[in-house]
């Protein structure tokens, strides 16, 4: 009886025990989260003025890079509109008259990108009057005092003919303002963000004088799903492709990653009909196969070879070239290499992955002593055949140079050549070395 009487009492302890847990609230796993959490509290309730450092805590974070394509439609609705601390965040400072009495601004969202530990980074949306909005990135100190700032986003309805856009990556913003006339004109603008904070204007450039096929281009953006501010507008190449009357040849490099002297692009190449328009081979790579990569050797320039590579008597192949170039003075550097195409059904296979075509480096004391080579390579179609397809002769000439002080102390430079061939053979897929 007692044993019984004892086993009822425990399971009426752990049932109470475990209500108390059900009851209790949701635990705040840190300080950050507490505080971020009270602070939420005091701006819905307007209990009191928020600090800048308070208001930098609140402000949530995107991502980079990030795209800025502020606009009307984000904001359709009374709750797509955020509360924004003006006052802590300085505003007046930029807009004088944004708490005048007759002033039309509303601040209507918010957001911080991490550019650096040494100050904040915080983009805010405007809105001016019914028929202007803008996004502005303000650059502050620790304290909250403004360093620097730069207007990346507008939208306008009452005419509808212009617009501006930008993107965040790393300490640069590049902007495009885009206005609607006959076509539709892009004015690309590049800004450097310094390591003090403040933002420096860098370059300008007229999409449509630069691009050739700016037209065909945007086409083939839109139909890729690639926003403009995607890719790197100076890289984008096009060409006609003689041997098939009426392609275009158009390789788009999309921005993977970018910093300061440093980006990676994934690759797109697309055929496209300049009669319809329409893409009718595509192919792409990623920048962890592609080699797409600039940092302290520069990718420099991306170039289309339409030179008729007969590989079969079904394949016509062209070429991509990449150049690249060393940023060392006491150590030269400089690479082209060669990728070779196909069509395959309705996309494009690739048949020789990156081929050096030229090779050149050397160390010297940047007066005189020092020694180089340089190695220039030919692509030549030999008559013997693998798997059907053509071998190909790669033939290179080699220059070696040494640089020396003779006894009157002048520079003589003393050459050396030498060539060599190597067979590429097609294994069913692509072009190997025997």
């Amino acid at each position: 009886m007692k044993l019984t009487y004892a086993v009822v009492i425990i399971l009426l302890m752990s049932c109470n025990q475990r209500t108390k847990e059900e009851k209790r609230p949701e635990v705040i796993e840190n300080e950050q989260d507490k505080k971020a959490t009270h602070l939420e509290s005091m701006i819905n309730n307007q209990e009191t003025t928020l600090s800048f450092v308070e208001v930098i805590a609140l402000t949530k974070t995107k991502e980079l890079p990030h795209i800025d394509t502020t606009n009307f439609d984000r904001f359709i609705e009374e709750e797509d509109i955020k509360k924004v601390d003006t006052r802590a965040l300085s505003i007046e400072k930029i807009y004088p008259d944004f708490y005048a009495e007759a002033s039309r601004y509303r601040a209507m969202d918010s957001y911080k990108v991490a550019l650096s530990p040494d100050f904040h980074t915080v983009v805010v949306t405007f809105r001016k009057g019914d028929f202007e909005m803008e996004s502005t990135l303000i650059n502050y100190d620790l304290e909250g005092n403004i360093i620097d700032h730069q207007l990346i986003a507008y939208d306008e309805v009452a005419e509808g003919m212009s617009r501006i856009e930008s993107r965040i990556s790393g300490n640069k913003i590049t902007m495009n303002r885009i206005f609607w006339t006959e076509k539709k004109e892009i004015e690309q603008e590049e800004f450097s963000i310094k390591d003090n904070g403040k933002i420096e204007a860098l370059d300008s450039r007229s999409l449509s004088e630069t691009l050739t096929d700016y037209t065909m281009v945007l086409s083939v953006l839109k139909t890729l799903g690639l926003h403009p501010l995607e890719v790197k507008t100076d890289l984008i190449v096009s060409k006609t492709w003689n041997q098939y009357p009426g392609s275009e040849i158009v390789v788009i490099p999309e921005i993977v990653d970018e910093g300061e002297h440093f980006f990676e692009l994934n690759t797109h190449i697309a055929i496209v009909d300049n009669q319809t328009g329409n893409i009718t081979h595509r192919f792409f790579e990623s920048v962890k196969t592609n080699q797409w990569v600039s940092d302290a050797v520069v990718l420099k320039e991306i170039k289309i070879d339409t030179a008729p590579y007969q590989l079969s008597e079904e394949k016509m192949a062209f070429g991509i070239r990449v150049h690249y170039y060393g940023m060392s003075r006491a150590n030269p550097y400089e690479n082209e290499t060669l990728s070779l195409f196909v069509k395959s059904g309705g996309s494009l296979q690739k048949v020789l992955t990156n081929y050096s075509v030229i090779d050149y480096g050397g160390e010297w004391d940047t007066n005189c002593q020092g020694e180089f080579m340089r190695t220039g390579g030919t692509l030549i179609l030999s008559e013997e055949r693998t798997n059907g397809w053509f071998d190909i002769l790669a033939k290179s000439k080699i220059t070696k140079t040494k640089n020396e002080e003779n006894e009157n102390g002048e520079c003589v430079a003393t050459e050396t050549t030498s060539t060599e061939t190597i067979v590429l053979k097609f294994n069913g897929e692509e072009y190997k070395t025997e």
